[in-house]
């Protein structure tokens, strides 16, 4: 298996130690980072820097950039890091799941602390600054400075003029503070980081680094090299939130002893720029065939979901596991018309296995080899696992996705059963070599996917399309998320969602999953804010119907030039005579105004009890939302309802008023399988604030946002013994509703919002069609 294995990486021979946002984004040979860049802009067209006209933006103007930043990096940490690969896309693709994003616009660069490894988070990076533009060696050591904050979760040490020092955010620089000679202060002055000699003088800590990462109560033991050189789990426990890195290069090196050198010579010994003009996606479907045929069957619908989404950029091979006859059952085929017709004949062809047991080491080592054979350097490469959710997996699963660099994007259709995902688990124990396994959600977790979970073909096909918009990162962003379980004859189910301006939403899609069988039953309407309803027949312009009833799925678009478009639209569904399955819709908008939401904790070992975290916005933050979680259990009951999440800086809640909000689960569930909505909603006190930890410069106006409305669905795991997870001999309380907080609601804080865990793996998983039965409708839902 090894020998196999390497011969499949032969295009790939670079071992990352960490996941990161991006698959590419990598630690290598320990001292080693490649990095995952976008630009707003085509440098193979390239326009002029904002502020300066003289300044053409193309591949050298952004090799140069990076060259400055390569050096920084390396004489920072004096020369423990250096940078390996950078991956540089253009036209802002993949959106926040890069490391380094570099806008050609006016504004006060910035960056979420402790963001590396975590989906959703980078540093934004502006080309000009107080209306000036950046030179190419200011950018440079801009970019330096918000990786300090980004990837090594440090945080400032520069005086932020008239603000004043805030108690409940110690993580934000004010005006008392005392400054330190480092690029975390000055990044044009200054190139080294803070060691325990900047806070010798017991009078001089007050900056937001020793603030949070001081480890005694004089505020000595925060400085920079301090922070770099101890494991996170030894951070303060407020400081433990923010989710900081530890790096290997780090290890063994003694702040107190160590005397600055400040080395250049070498940086770029390692530093290759690679320019991914026109990037493919190299996808493997990998098929459980060992799942009863009625089970198959919702798999294969998910997996013809999955090509039928995908655009021609994308390229398709399949592996089913065990094999049957040509292996693998289709090679890598273009997403285009005739590429999709192949691809959904070979997926017709699969049958159940009538013997043999599922070998995810030999599927995925087929997949890597079927992808080191047409990867280009900067091509993105997913597998997309298709089983149930019983599946448990030997850990050598998630340590090759890792080395390959791919995403596993999971998708587990449940009816298994104990007795199933026992056995699985013992499967998976037999073909582990090290004797360890990870479940699926946690292959997702580390390898930069998604995780889904079905109970049926219509929401396994939902789910399986939604995750390929998450893993190749569409700019969208989920207005509603709703279903029913099947309608019987006569049968009406309809469902809001509530559209903003175009400044907010753009064109919206609703779609709309059920099983083909049920394709001629349905009829489909849309009632618009005005009251008037629309069908495919007396569509306006702007409003597009489409059924595809082969492939199980109804779309309905609403433009941007809709007249009176704003405001709150119903889709109706009827069904003439009895479904055979359900229906699962998925609203969403292009927009990178999105809600963002996540589970931490509740594994054995984690330093922190479980929280549910959502962050809300895009290269800003959103403040003073509203945002509500109501969470079931497996088999769809309310554990938890109209839970708030807070943003209030009151722990587990890092900072008041930065745009995360969080709500604690400590104690209040135990051992098992969870499903959460949640959903944030704007009013009048909502505000726009500059998002994570910013360069030093002049402080920026909050301004009002319009009211709008966002929905995700998140899943989660809780193992016994876990922090915070409740014992069985102690059941948990029984939850009680969380009162609905008042409509004035609002954050306030400050405009420094540091914070590394935000957006994280945004996991969108499938509720199941049960849950989506008992889910209780909201009464406080805004009208237009």
């Amino acid at each position: 298996m090894a020998a196999l294995l390497a011969a499949a990486l032969v295009a790939q021979p670079i071992i990352p130690a960490y996941a990161a946002n991006h698959p590419l984004s990598a630690v290598r040979d320990v001292n080693t980072i490649d990095y995952v860049v976008n630009v707003d802009w085509d440098y193979d067209n390239p326009p002029t820097q904002a502020a300066n006209p003289s300044q053409r933006l193309d591949r050298n103007y952004i090799t140069e950039v990076l060259r400055v930043m390569a050096r920084s990096k390396f004489t920072a940490t004096e020369g423990r890091h250096r940078v390996g690969t950078v991956y540089v896309y253009k036209g802002g693709r993949f959106g926040d799941n890069v490391d380094i994003r570099m806008l050609n616009s006016n504004g006060r660069s910035a960056a979420n602390v402790a963001g590396w490894g975590k989906r959703g988070t980078t540093s934004y990076n502006h080309l000009a600054f107080q209306n000036a533009p950046e030179s190419i060696d200011a950018l440079g050591k801009v970019i330096n400075h918000e990786l300090g904050h980004y990837t090594y979760g440090l945080l400032d040490e520069y005086v932020e003029e008239g603000a004043p020092l805030k108690p409940d955010d110690p993580g934000s620089p004010s005006g008392v503070d005392t400054p330190k000679n480092t690029a975390m202060n000055n990044h044009l002055q200054f190139v080294s980081l803070s060691t325990p000699a900047d806070y010798a003088d017991p009078t001089k800590r007050q900056t937001a680094q020793a603030r949070v990462f001081a480890t005694a109560g004089d505020g000595s033991g925060g400085s920079a090299w301090e922070t770099l050189t101890r494991p996170a789990e030894q951070d303060p426990p407020a400081a433990r939130a923010y989710g900081r890195t530890f790096f290997e290069a780090f290890r063994g090196v003694d702040p107190a002893a160590l005397r600055l050198q400040a080395p250049t010579e070498g940086f770029d010994t390692q530093l290759r720029v690679v320019f991914a003009a026109a990037p493919v996606f190299r996808d493997v479907i990998v098929i459980d065939r060992t799942l009863p045929a009625a089970r198959l069957a919702d798999l294969l619908q998910a997996a013809r979901a999955l090509v039928n989404q995908a655009g021609a950029d994308a390229q398709f091979a399949v592996v089913a596991s065990p094999a049957a006859g040509a292996d693998p059952v289709l090679g890598f085929t273009t997403a285009d018309a005739e590429g999709k017709q192949a691809l959904n004949a070979a997926l017709d062809g699969i049958q159940p296995a009538g013997e043999g047991s599922f070998n995810s080491l030999t599927a995925f080592t087929k997949a890597y080899q079927l992808i080191a054979g047409v990867r280009q350097s900067g091509d993105p490469a997913t597998v997309h696992l298709l089983t149930g959710s019983e599946t448990v997996l030997p850990v050598e699963t998630l340590t090759t996705a890792r080395t390959a660099r791919v995403a596993v994007n999971p998708l587990g259709l449940s009816g298994g059963g104990t007795e199933a995902r026992q056995a699985r688990t013992k499967a998976a124990l037999a073909q582990s070599a090290a004797g360890q396994t990870v479940n699926l959600a946690q292959v997702a977790q580390q390898t930069g996917g998604a995780y889904n979970v079905a109970r049926n073909g219509a929401e396994a096909a939902k789910d399986a399309a939604r995750a390929l918009n998450e893993v190749h990162s569409n700019p969208f962003a989920f207005v509603r998320v709703d279903g029913t379980t099947a309608l019987p004859a006569g049968g009406r189910f309809s469902s809001q969602f509530r559209v903003a301006s175009s400044a907010i939403d753009g064109p919206v899609e609703a779609e709309a999953f059920f099983d083909p069988q049920d394709a001629g039953k349905l009829s489909f309407s849309l009632v618009a804010p005005d009251g008037r309803v629309f069908t495919p027949g007396n569509a306006p312009a702007g409003v597009e119907f489409e059924t595809e009833p082969g492939e199980g799925l109804f779309t309905v678009r609403i433009g941007t030039g809709v007249a009176a478009r704003a405001g709150t639209w119903t889709i109706q569904v009827s069904s003439a005579s009895a479904m055979v399955d359900g229906l699962g819709i998925d609203v969403a908008t292009e927009s990178r105004m999105a809600l963002n939401a996540t589970a931490l904790g509740g594994s054995v070992g984690a330093a922190t009890a479980p929280v549910l975290r959502a962050t809300l916005g895009a290269d800003k933050r959103i403040k003073g939302a509203r945002v509500v979680a109501t969470v079931y259990d497996e088999d769809g009951n309310t554990v938890l309802d109209n839970a708030v999440l807070r943003d209030d800086g009151v722990a587990p809640d890092v900072r008041a008023g930065d745009g995360e909000y969080t709500l604690s689960l400590d104690g209040k569930l135990k051992a098992g399988e969870y499903y959460a909505y949640v959903r944030s909603v704007t009013d009048s006190n909502a505000r726009v604030a500059p998002l994570g930890a910013l360069i030093k410069g002049a402080r920026q106006e909050e301004v009002p946002v319009e009211a709008f409305e966002r929905e995700v669905e998140v899943a989660f795991s809780l193992e016994a013994g876990a922090p915070g997870v409740v014992t069985d001999s102690a059941p948990a309380p029984t939850p009680t509703p969380t009162p609905t907080p008042p409509s004035d609601g609002g954050g306030g804080g400050c405009t420094v919002n540091p914070d590394g865990r935000d957006a994280s793996l945004a996991l969108l998983l499938g509720l199941g069609l049960l849950g989506w039965a008992l889910r209780r409708r909201r009464s406080d839902t805004p009208d237009a």
